[in-house]
């Protein structure tokens, strides 16, 4: 009987994205965790609404997140939001923060 291969859930950008990190100061973006911000709170139980960059940094500061933490158990960190141009001159934007602690990458398209 053949072997399967293991099944990969991946909850990262596309790889060219991720590679074009580095640029904007992301530890290490190709070796780490990558975890899209509307998949952590909708895991949760926190309704994720269309700005979900925007509602995650709100949470943050009004405390409401306070009881969430990095699997590392450090505060969960801010969203950035940035602008990348791509070969084809269309523009996209995306939003990363990065754990001090483990290097785990939040994100979110849009």
């Amino acid at each position: 009987m053949p072997r399967r291969a293991p099944e990969l859930d991946c909850d990262a950008p596309p790889y060219y994205i991720v590679q074009a990190c580095w640029q904007i100061g992301l530890d290490k973006p190709e070796d780490v965790r990558w975890l899209e911000a509307g998949h952590v709170l909708a895991g949760r139980g926190v309704a994720a609404p269309r700005s979900k960059s925007r509602r995650w940094n709100d949470l943050l500061e009004a405390g409401d997140l306070a009881a969430m933490h990095c699997s590392c158990g450090r505060p969960l960190p801010t969203l950035t939001r940035y602008k990348f141009t791509l070969n084809d001159s269309d523009m996209v934007f995306y939003s990363f923060g990065q754990c001090a602690r483990c290097k785990t990458v939040y994100w979110h398209h849009g």
